[in-house]
């Protein structure tokens, strides 16, 4: 996280956000000892290792105090923010010192009172009816009490406002709580699905982030090439939450997706099931949504393709026009009642509060910080409208054959280390043994299918050009 934090603090992507003193800090005397607790934060984690790392749920733990230290960065990169002051220290004082080496950015949340907030509320739940409950709670106890002294150190250092402080209790209580509950024996989310939304999230966030700070054509064309692999990973993700593997619960499921992938993508998950769930029904069928809508009056039908029309069909997605035609298609299909066999799919209640929050998010964004804005939404939107379409439907293309003699048309894939950072993420390419188990989530593919029938990746050029004599 350091890397990161440097970087946030360093060389913010905008003109920070001034978080003003309350009347209440003005009353807080600056105390330069207090420095020395303040320091003990580096101590967290290591002290967590040395006296935990023997117990069952140590792990889960840990992975709380983690992924609290990575979005509290994450938020700090996303949201830039600094305090309107700080009184000087004495010369020659160890605060003094700090001052000098931190600046007064990367200020709301405050990560010396959110990281062990989350490791004491995590400690606390592993309590609850776990093994070694009584030393869970005694555990829970101790950084309680160290969290309550880094908050009372933030204040007497003048390194952070009252609500900073709150900002990171409130931090470390959400995310100890969200991990815990996801990391369950019978938890409500997917863990392995909901950390890798987080991480995925974490890699846009920091390209985005180095791109805005050292802005030229030539690092935002790096950084839209980095986005639409990592928005293609985050839809493949969201595929499996089409089919209701990130929660067991159908809303909290289609809310969580909605809110990583489906809102900031224009698609919210209702509308794409009822198409995906038709092309498992129809698969290959006249009323197959990609016959329909992704292929109809294009040369592909399961088969490679001469040159000409390859460049064609693939300059068509990376230039957006593609995406434009099938979403007409689709409304008009939608109008007429044409091929499409679509089953009837609701939006849950809260899907129009996600939308209204992001519109706000962006609205704000341009008031208070129209160029950066303007620079955030082409990196965010020019590589899904062109580049992640032309990785979907590359991908697309990859997953189903002629397969004459077979009924199930799908085709699976052996891919190296570059298939798997661009077209096949999270274990897409066992396509062909998830249209036999759509239940089985990404993460289990491999153990599920062990004999599972694989093309090389290097195949993949044959399987989408006939050659360029044809």
């Amino acid at each position: 996280m350091s890397p990161l934090y440097a970087l946030a603090a360093g060389s913010p992507y905008a003109a920070p956000w001034v978080i003003a003193a309350g009347p209440w800090d003005a009353r807080i005397p600056l105390v330069p000892l207090a420095v020395i607790p303040y320091l003990s934060y580096f101590l967290l984690l290591p002290a967590l290792v040395h006296w935990t790392r023997r117990r069952p749920d140590f792990p889960r733990v840990l992975a709380a105090a983690l992924a609290c230290g990575t979005l509290n960065v994450a938020l700090y990169l996303a949201v830039p923010t600094r305090l309107a002051s700080r009184p000087a220290a004495p010369a020659g004082t160890l605060l003094a010192i700090l001052q000098r080496l931190d600046t007064p950015l990367c200020a709301l949340p405050s990560g010396h009172v959110a990281l062990p907030m989350s490791i004491a509320v995590a400690a606390l739940l592993a309590a609850r009816g776990g093994a070694r409950a009584r030393e869970w709670r005694r555990t829970a106890a101790a950084f309680f009490a160290w969290t309550l002294l880094l908050a009372a150190a933030a204040l007497l250092t003048g390194q952070h406002y009252a609500v900073d402080v709150l900002a990171g209790l409130a931090l470390g209580t959400a995310v100890a709580v969200a991990v815990l509950a996801a990391t369950a024996k019978r938890p409500l989310l997917h863990w392995p699905s909901a950390l890798a939304l987080a991480g995925e999230w974490a890699v846009i966030l920091l390209t985005a982030a180095a791109a805005l700070a050292w802005w030229n054509p030539w690092t935002a064309l790096l950084a839209a090439l980095v986005i639409a692999t990592r928005q293609h990973a985050l839809l493949v993700l969201y595929h499996d939450a089409v089919h209701g593997l990130i929660s067991r619960r159908r809303r909290l499921n289609d809310f969580v997706i909605n809110t990583a992938v489906g809102v900031p993508l224009l698609l919210p998950v209702h509308l794409y099931r009822a198409l995906h769930v038709s092309h498992h029904r129809h698969l290959g069928t006249p009323h197959d949504p990609e016959r329909v809508l992704l292929y109809r009056g294009q040369r592909w039908s399961y088969r490679p393709l001469p040159a000409f029309a390859l460049v064609a069909q693939l300059a068509g997605d990376l230039s957006g026009w593609n995406a434009l035609v099938m979403s007409w298609r689709y409304f008009a299909e939608q109008r007429r009642g044409g091929a499409l066999r679509l089953p009837r799919t609701r939006a849950y209640p809260e899907l129009a509060v996600q939308i209204v929050l992001f519109a706000a998010l962006w609205l704000g964004a341009a008031i208070l910080w129209p160029a950066t804005a303007l620079r955030l939404a082409a990196l965010w939107f020019i590589p899904y409208l062109t580049l992640t379409q032309l990785l979907q439907k590359v991908r697309s293309f990859a997953e189903h054959t002629d397969a004459e003699g077979q009924d199930d048309r799908s085709c699976s894939w052996a891919p190296g280390l570059a298939g798997r950072l661009t077209i096949w993420p999270y274990n897409i390419n066992y396509h062909r043994e998830h249209h036999a188990r759509p239940g089985v989530p990404w993460n289990r593919l491999p153990a599920a299918f062990p004999q599972a029938r694989q093309r090389p990746g290097a195949a993949l050029r044959s399987h989408l050009w006939i050659g360029a004599r044809r």
